[in-house]
């Protein structure tokens, strides 16, 4: 039998998001940012002093206009961040995303393609958090898509994923 002493810390976390959606069809490539902001509350599990787990609950939005259309894409993320602690102010994160999208860009895809469009946002992201005090850090991160938005096989669209934020732990 194994006993793990692990000590959680909660916390909340806000930001700057920034989506890159990118669209290729047959060879055909065109990319959009979309910028917003993020926020979420998360629970940091420590297994050892120099690892641990943080599951997060994140919500963002984000949108841009183009020839008077507004396009917004938003997404609720529940992430699982792996994180390696170089030292007591500094550590290097790694872990799944997995968000489901919502907002009129996301809606009008559903409706137009259906069994050819999922909602769900599986990204692989990295990044890095620096402890300002015993309470407040800074991160940063950047999450790449592994699956796609629209299934149909001539065309690839992505939506990856640039965060930039604080939080506070309780």
């Amino acid at each position: 039998c194994v006993a793990i002493n692990a000590q959680a810390n909660f916390g909340l976390t806000a930001g700057y998001t920034n989506n890159k959606l990118k669209v290729d069809d047959a060879g055909d490539s065109e990319s959009d940012n979309f910028s917003g902001f993020n926020i979420g509350a998360f629970v940091d599990l420590s297994v050892s002093d120099s690892f641990s787990i943080q599951p997060e609950l994140v919500y963002s939005a984000s949108s841009y206009k183009e020839q008077g259309f507004k396009f917004e894409y938003n997404l609720i993320s529940v992430n699982a961040m792996a994180k390696y602690h170089v030292s007591e102010a500094f550590s290097l994160m790694a872990g799944p995303q997995i968000g489901f999208a919502s907002g009129n860009l996301a809606d009008d895809l559903d409706d137009l393609l259906g069994d050819d469009f999922t909602k769900m946002n599986l990204q692989l992201a990295i990044g890095a958090a620096f402890n300002v005090t015993d309470n407040i850090f800074i991160q940063a991160r950047y999450g790449i898509q592994l699956n796609d938005h629209i299934k149909a096989s001539e065309v690839d669209s992505s939506v990856n994923t640039l965060s930039i934020g604080a939080g506070y732990r309780f």
